[in-house]
């Protein structure tokens, strides 16, 4: 009697093994059906996915502000641009021009005036700035933004 139990316990578990393994094969392995709708020539092409803008960081810029009441201080930006997959070699390969034309952008001029408590809102004439030598250097519509990402003031 022990015997046919193990045996009928073997065929249960071979069984469920058979079972398993065939449901792996159907649900996952198996080559799926392809559902190709006939291409009618006349029909016009789909459209294609939006491509997701490049970010291209630049390396920190040194710039001074006068915050109300205070004395100039040195603040450090972080800037990003916002450019079209398609014109990312062309931006980097000018990267050293456009870098010249901004230190000499930013050290034009008296520095910002901004409020005693300033943020990186109060910092967007600066951003604004340099869309002008951007498109001197790039062409206009080569970079979409100038985005001030962060900026980080000296302690004195």
């Amino acid at each position: 009697m022990r015997k046919v139990g193990l045996i009928i316990l073997g065929l249960v578990v071979l069984l469920s093994l058979a079972g398993g393994g065939a449901a792996v094969y159907l649900l996952v392995l198996a080559p799926k059906p392809q559902n190709e709708a006939a291409i009618d020539p006349s029909d016009p092409p789909p459209e294609a996915p939006a491509k997701r803008p490049a970010f291209i960081p630049l390396e920190p810029f040194s710039v001074y502000v006068v915050p109300e009441g205070q004395k100039p201080r040195e603040v450090m930006v972080i800037l990003h641009l916002e450019v079209p997959p398609d014109n990312v070699p062309m931006v980097n390969e000018k990267m050293h021009l456009l870098r010249d034309r901004y230190i000499r952008e930013l050290l034009k001029g008296k520095p910002l005036e901004v409020p005693a408590r300033f943020t990186g809102k109060d910092l967007y004439p600066l951003r604004d700035s340099l869309r002008g030598p951007t498109e001197e250097v790039l062409g206009k519509g080569v970079v979409t933004q100038v985005l001030l990402l962060n900026i980080i003031a000296q302690l004195k």
